[in-house]
């Protein structure tokens, strides 16, 4: 190995080195300081309404923070509020609901096997006479559908349990997240009140080229997160609007409250619309209501054509990616990650586009291969 392959080895050895320690770094310092992130969020989010107050209103600056964040605590109280007392009174309306609705099961399924289905019941008769004469087959069918109780019992016990769980762990730590919310206000408060001055230390810090880079990779951040947050919520508007109008269609009473409550379970991860329309549907299956649980299907399946096509399209479209590049980050970031992939992965592929606009692949390339950076990669930016 000559010299200069030594020093090009050295020096990625020291981009790896100093990529590695600056990651662990992250995840040493975010669980530390994330409630002044959190603060720092609110007070960008902030920023150019305490600007225009400052403007239109004259309004000092210390009264334009209070405002906008004493308007935005309430907010969020008063939706919190709003939301957790509809879910307690809809959850004590369905708890009251269920008992007449598995008995309602009970009776169709009796029903159906024993009385109105003449040759279904002749067929269970046929199936026990024949397990009757084949002792071994019958062994084994039993054995194997005992199992597969076993195994659906136990998921459903564990499923219940988790959800106990959580819902435990979710009361126990209120207090906990009541403290960092107090933390990410206070901080939001005081980074709103101290921005300008705060934002002319940071600049005289930061070297110019460092500070440009940032300044891009920041302000194309800035436009994906917006962009997938209105793209998520253009889909959950275009989600209860179908689900409203196919209930209309339908007849079903109370449409619009069911496509509010089916847009705010597309909300929450792992759930989605399919979490409302999918149980529905089976349960008017097996209650005879067979015309309705097929249009409830249908509308199930129109909704998820809809957003296979529209998601991509959306994303690409607020967060500034090629769609074929968004729908790779998606399913990525699916796989590697899971549902939380849908969303880490165009932020990543975000991150990456913009670092490489602002040049820095350039640049370590260049610092790697030459010791240092060309002067034309920093004044063409």
């Amino acid at each position: 190995m000559n010299k200069e392959a030594g020093w090009i080895a050295a020096r990625t050895a020291l981009v790896v080195t100093t990529a590695i320690t600056a990651y662990f770094l992250l995840l040493f310092a975010v669980p530390l300081t994330y409630p002044f992130l959190i603060g720092w969020a609110i007070a960008m989010l902030a920023e150019p309404a305490v600007r225009w107050m400052e403007r239109r209103f004259r309004f000092p600056r210390w009264a334009g923070v209070t405002l906008t964040l004493v308007l935005v605590a309430a907010t969020l109280l008063t939706f919190l509020i709003i939301l957790v007392s509809q879910i307690v009174i809809e959850l004590t309306h369905l708890a009251e609901l269920i008992p007449g609705w598995i008995n309602q099961l009970n009776t169709y399924i009796t029903e159906t096997l024993f009385h109105h289905n003449n040759q279904l019941s002749n067929l269970i008769h046929n199936i026990q006479g024949y397990l009757e004469k084949n002792p071994e087959q019958r062994s084994e069918i039993l054995k194997s559908i005992q199992n597969n109780i076993g195994v659906i019992a136990n998921k459903g016990s564990q499923m219940i349990t988790d959800i106990i769980a959580g819902i435990g762990t979710f009361l126990g730590n209120l207090p906990y997240y009541a403290t960092v919310l107090v933390f990410s206000l206070l901080a939001a408060f005081f980074i709103g009140l101290d921005w300008p001055r705060l934002r002319e230390k940071v600049n005289r810090l930061i070297p110019a080229r460092i500070r440009t880079t940032g300044g891009l990779v920041i302000h194309d951040l800035k436009r994906a997160l917006f962009g997938f947050v209105r793209a998520q919520l253009t889909l959950i508007t275009i989600t209860g609007i179908i689900v409203w109008l196919g209930l209309l269609i339908m007849g079903v009473e109370y449409s619009l409250t069911i496509a509010l409550v089916a847009a705010a379970v597309d909300l929450l991860p792992y759930f989605g619309v399919g979490a409302v329309l999918v149980p529905w549907s089976l349960y008017l299956f097996l209650t005879g209501a067979a015309p309705l649980g097929t249009g409830i299907a249908i509308l199930y399946l129109i909704l998820i054509l809809v957003r296979q096509f529209l998601e991509p399209k959306l994303v690409a479209t607020n967060i500034g990616l090629d769609p074929l590049l968004t729908l790779f980050a998606l399913f990525v970031g699916l796989k590697l990650l899971g549902v939380l992939g849908l969303v880490v992965g165009p932020v990543l592929a975000v991150i990456l586009l913009a670092l490489h606009r602002a040049g820095v692949f350039t640049d370590l390339w260049q610092y790697i291969v030459r010791g240092r950076v060309k002067k034309e990669t920093t004044t063409n930016r």
